[in-house]
């Protein structure tokens, strides 16, 4: 069999070690054999799932303050299991992609009732944050955006989370004082621990 390796763009490839959700673009290039798109995985070019590069969590603003602190509690075990598995991919190294209104982390919740990720409050606390957040950062924090949490942007924030510069979005928060506990031990035992 001959094969000609050459990259090329493809609109959905899927391999065994695929990791990508029903109807989300996987990889948009691959290499080719002859006209078929195989993963670098399956090829033993590469250990990750080639469609893993180009995933993102989408996330919206105040919730990159929340993940800061997050050490395995939450509103329900639904919501909890949902973040644990969330925050594991992005210590993988995957991208955030900002959003307005409920994200990755509100699907649990979202058929609660008194669910609250949909109220003008939690816009406001959303725009505040961003609005922090781009400050440290930078640059500037608007939908459709994409953040990497590595190891020194989420030293950056968890230093301006701890000397309370990007802390107006938590005013009111049911978590705060939770939150605040946490960055005074040094965010000891939080889960978010990225490469």
């Amino acid at each position: 069999m001959n094969f000609d390796f050459r990259e090329a763009r493809v609109n959905r490839m899927r391999c065994r070690k695929s990791t990508a959700y029903a109807g989300q673009t996987c990889c948009p290039v691959a290499l080719l054999i002859g006209e078929v798109p195989v993963c670098r995985s399956e090829l033993g070019l590469n250990d990750v799932c080639c469609d893993k590069r180009v995933m993102t969590v989408s996330i919206r603003p105040h919730h990159l303050l929340c993940m800061l602190t997050y050490l395995g509690k939450g509103y329900t075990p639904a919501f909890v299991e949902n973040y644990s598995t969330i925050v594991q991919r992005l210590n993988e190294g995957e991208p955030i992609e900002l959003v307005e209104g409920p994200d990755t982390l509100c699907q649990p919740m979202l058929d609660e009732p008194g669910c609250h990720c949909r109220n003008e409050s939690v816009r406001n606390r959303d725009r505040t944050a961003a609005a922090d957040i781009a400050l440290v950062l930078g640059r500037p924090l608007e939908k459709g955006n994409s953040v990497v949490l590595d190891r020194q942007t989420l030293s950056f924030l968890r230093d301006a989370f701890a000397n309370g510069s990007i802390r107006k979005a938590c005013q009111g928060c049911e978590w705060q004082s939770m939150c605040s506990a946490i960055a005074r031990n040094e965010f000891r035992g939080c889960h978010l621990t990225p490469p």
